[in-house]
């Protein structure tokens, strides 16, 4: 993307917006988009990469900070038998009184440990499940060929009757990072755990499929769960449709990424794509499976990459059910030698699917199972304490939790750190007003198309050591350059000592503007506007220290808290001034309308963000009771650095906030 030109040379900052300039305005990411894949030089590249996707994926499902796994308490029940294998019907409770429903199927031939497969499903005749036929085949036959399978239905499937598979979500349920498909990641990890369970299976030789939404399913256990051996993604991977479902798309997911980039999360474990021409996996031969394997060579391991092309439409027919065998059995019973002739599939004689149910007279449903909602408040309950368990106390403590939660705040926040390479800068007017000159500015990121307006204020005659960027919920720049509002007074009384930028986040000031957002699942794919804010933030810090080592943060009304977070995932030692804007850090409410960051809830939010800013002076003012004043606490006690904390409940006037910056 070519970078923005001025309209007409220069734009006054008179309230006139900024909209069409800043491509975030107009370029929305989403499901159906074609895109790019990226290409990575070295090894080392893609596992700095691969470190911070996958951290990606497991906040986008709700699995970090991990929460406590509850006992599973599994029922089984004989179900059906042959000759050669065992089926049972089984209940695992991977929440408290929330179940996954399944069959396990057991060979009777070979010796333990066996090697096993789990088998999620995709978007079959809803009633059914894993019990719809092409499912029960592929279980059977791979019981047959000696493994111990694990089918397991999705949720509102099958015999799982506590959800509404297609039920929309919310933006409340989404800041905690509860989704339909962080629910169904976490019941593919518990899905594992109870074949790791098992005593006659080999726990170092475990593999996955699905198809369609099963394989979406499968992916995204590749990715975060390194207990997994194999992975056979049918019929779903592709750069140009990312899954169409509720379930197929939490929350934070494909932002800057897309799902050939998840998939290649696995490598070097062995990974068979199966793709076909009938569906939108038919580039795969030439487009996704090449990146992959790209990866593969990479880590040396070319071999254990393959792709398994067809012509059967978007069915997992019995040719590409075989080519999974084939793969299965060659790394989870063969070490990974290739198999001398192809595998065929045994003869299945299906038996009624009614002796497959899990519910019945001797396993009735549970009257006690919750509702979604009732889970949904449950898992609010398990991740708010678990970020509560892990508050500071002491030095090491403290140094822990800024070395966890750092890289996953930004990972929330999809703060994109520039270059000072990557940044461009355009200048504008100039002016001069009471020995100050004032220059417009506009920052953004090559390739990004973003446009931050910005005004740098720089005393006549004096040269700054230091700098200090201001933002306002009303446009800091839009006001310091008309010389009105409490942004503009504020930069005049600091710029005696300072180089004073102060700018428009996203989407206030001269950069309002009208955002596209009619795509659905828009936060599975793009920044919310909050995000593009501290995004903003980030990037002019990025600019003010290429040429000052100390760089202090202000942020007025709501921006106080843009800035916060933009301060806990940047480094320096300038000091932060954060306008809390009464804002009750406990109520939901407050989060969707004044600070939305899916998934924010569930790493900690703001109080994260206090504990990773010390040990850097942190001046907190205008603070609702609710505002968490005791992580604040607790964090600079732990940094030994009580004396640069100031708290004040009530807001103070821009003297005071010049005065505290002014202080040595």
């Amino acid at each position: 993307m070519k970078g923005v030109g001025l309209l007409g040379g220069a734009l006054l900052m008179v309230g006139v917006a900024l909209a069409g300039q800043d491509a975030r305005l107009t370029a929305v990411r989403h499901l159906n988009l074609r895109y790019a894949l990226p290409r990575y030089p070295t090894a080392s590249a893609w596992q700095q990469r691969a470190h911070r996707l996958r951290l990606q994926v497991q906040i986008a499902c709700g699995l970090f900070p991990p929460l406590p796994k509850p006992p599973l308490n599994p029922r089984r029940i004989v179900c059906d038998e042959d000759d050669e294998v065992v089926v049972e019907r089984v209940v695992l409770e991977t929440f408290p009184r929330f179940y996954l429903t399944g069959n396990l199927y057991r060979p009777k031939k070979g010796t333990p440990p066996y090697p096993a497969v789990l088998h999620p499903h995709g978007h079959v005749p809803q009633a059914e499940g894993r019990l719809y036929e092409r499912e029960r085949v592929r279980a059977m036959a791979m019981a047959k060929l000696g493994f111990v399978v694990f089918a397991y239905d999705m949720l509102g499937y099958g015999d799982q009757f506590q959800v509404v598979h297609r039920a929309s979500e919310t933006p409340h349920e989404h800041l905690w990072a509860i989704s339909k498909g962080g629910v169904q990641a976490w019941n593919s990890v518990r899905a594992l755990d109870f074949l790791l369970s098992l005593p006659e299976v080999d726990k170092k030789r475990i593999g996955c499929c699905g198809s369609s939404g099963g394989g979406t399913q499968t992916f995204l256990l590749a990715a975060v769960d390194d207990r997994l051996a194999v992975a056979v993604p049918t019929k779903m991977v592709s750069a140009h449709m990312q899954g169409g479902c509720i379930c197929e798309n939490p929350p934070l997911l494909r932002v800057d990424t897309c799902n050939p980039e998840i998939v290649a999360l696995f490598a070097p474990k062995p990974l068979l794509l199966i793709s076909d021409d009938g569906d939108w996996t038919k580039e795969t031969p030439h487009y996704e499976f090449p990146f992959v394997q790209s990866i593969y060579r990479l880590l040396g391991a070319p071999d254990r990459c393959a792709n398994a092309h067809f012509s059967e439409g978007h069915e997992f027919a019995q040719a590409s059910r075989e080519a999974y065998y084939a793969w299965a059995i060659r790394w989870l019973k063969n070490d990974g030698k290739p198999l001398s002739e192809p595998v065929k599939e045994p003869p299945i004689q299906l038996s009624d699917a009614r002796r497959f149910r899990v519910w019945g007279d001797d396993l009735p449903k549970p009257h006690d199972a919750i509702t979604w909602d009732a889970l949904v408040a449950w898992l609010k309950e398990q991740a708010n304490a678990a970020v509560e368990r892990m508050r500071p106390n002491d030095k090491k403590a403290l140094r822990q939790f800024q070395r966890l939660m750092g890289p996953a705040l930004q990972m929330t926040l999809a703060i994109f750190m520039p270059t000072d390479q990557q940044l461009r800068v355009q200048q504008g007017e100039r002016k001069e007003r009471n020995g100050v000159t004032f220059q417009q500015l506009w920052l953004g990121r090559n390739g990004i198309g973003d446009c931050v307006p910005a005004v740098k204020l720089e005393r006549n005659g004096a040269a700054a050591k230091e700098a200090v960027l201001l933002v306002s919920d009303k446009g800091a720049a839009m006001e310091a350059w008309n010389g009105n509002g409490a942004a503009a007074k504020l930069a005049m009384e600091l710029a005696d000592r300072f180089e004073v930028l102060a700018i428009d986040a996203f989407r206030t000031g001269t950069a309002a503007g009208e955002r596209k957002t009619d795509v659905q699942f828009f936060t599975t794919y793009n920044r919310t506007d909050d995000a593009e804010r501290v995004q903003d933030i980030v990037t002019a810090a990025t600019y003010l220290r290429q040429r000052f080592k100390r760089v202090h943060l202000i942020g007025m009304g709501t921006a106080g808290l843009w800035v916060l977070l933009a301060a806990a995932v940047t480094d320096g030692d300038g000091k932060v001034v954060v306008d809390a804007a009464q804002f009750d850090a406990t109520d939901d409410d407050a989060f969707v309308r004044r600070l939305f960051v899916p998934c924010l809830r569930r790493i900690g939010d703001v109080r994260t963000a206090l504990a990773l800013i010390p040990p850097r002076p942190l001046l907190v003012h205008n603070a609702h009771a609710h505002f968490p004043r005791e992580w604040a606490d607790a964090a600079y006690r732990a940094a030994q650095a009580t004396g640069r904390l100031q708290w004040h409940d009530s807001p103070l006037p821009t003297e005071k906030i010049a005065a505290w910056l002014l202080a040595r």
